[in-house]
């Protein structure tokens, strides 16, 4: 699974031309078939997975409630805002890295807020140099996506450490908000509305305006529901420059409830 996560993460153009070959030979239909049976079969072997490991946690039920709420997030994202199964791709891409961050931060708010910037540098690159003049957005779609596959990761990762209760937990609070990527993720959050309110960034671009920096999207949704037929059969949604991090920041701060109930550490389960 590692491997496969680097192998979609770093050479885009070239991960690009193997899809467009394979949707080639087996027609895109087929594609979205193959795409969507994989997730499905996968989803459902890493439960089995989770499960298993499960029946000695003393915090079991907590790890077990996110993982159905993580499904139901990927299930609604793949409903709303995607144009077709290939993006489900996002979500084994970022498991690894998920599983990765928990294990050395032990916290699932501070690895979901590292992954939210790592996926947010992902598109950077995309959005700056691979679509550099392209009518394209920011894509907080795929950030999200990228975001719910590390928890994912997150939740897997809580399967093989030890998971204990911490009651109420209400003193924790200050804690989760001096994790360093709770610190990092907050205040890329805070330069960008500084920004935004000096003029230098806009959330849309403005060929008028000469006095900006940059701008969070080069394209304007014909509709909130739409279509682009070039990109797959769905209707779906593009977040907007507000939308995205408004939802990426909740989610963190959802999946923060569960720093203040269960104390994760490398000790043996009981």
């Amino acid at each position: 699974m590692t491997a496969y996560a680097a192998a979609v993460t770093f050479p885009h153009e070239n991960v690009q031309w193997l899809v467009n070959q394979i949707a080639i030979r087996i027609t895109h239909r087929h594609l979205y078939q193959v795409s969507a049976a994989i997730t499905v079969m996968g989803a459902a072997w890493l439960t089995w997975i989770l499960v298993r490991r499960l029946k000695t946690q003393t915090a079991q039920s907590t790890v077990a409630v996110f993982w159905v709420v993580t499904l139901a997030l990927i299930g609604c994202t793949w409903r709303l805002l995607t144009a077709n199964n290939v993006e489900l791709v996002h979500y084994p891409q970022y498991i690894p890295e998920g599983m990765a961050l928990l294990a050395l931060t032990f916290s699932p708010a501070e690895s979901m807020a590292w992954i939210a910037l790592f996926g947010g540098l992902d598109e950077c690159f995309q959005y700056w140099a691979l679509s550099n003049g392209r009518p394209v957005p920011f894509d907080f779609n795929d950030v999200y996506m990228d975001l719910l596959g590390g928890a994912a990761g997150v939740l897997l990762a809580m399967a093989f450490l030890r998971c204990d209760a911490r009651g109420h937990g209400s003193r924790n609070v200050s804690r989760i908000w001096k994790r360093p990527g709770v610190i990092a993720i907050l205040a890329v959050t805070a330069v960008g509305i500084l920004l935004w309110s000096l003029g230098l960034m806009l959330l849309f671009e403005d060929r008028t305006n000469p006095h900006y920096w940059f701008a969070l999207s080069r394209f304007h949704a014909p509709a909130f529901w739409f279509q682009v037929y070039a990109n797959g059969p769905n209707q779906y949604h593009t977040l907007s420059p507000v939308e995205g991090p408004i939802l990426i920041l909740g989610t963190i701060g959802l999946y923060a409830w569960i720093d203040r109930r269960v104390k994760i550490s490398a000790g043996r389960r009981p």
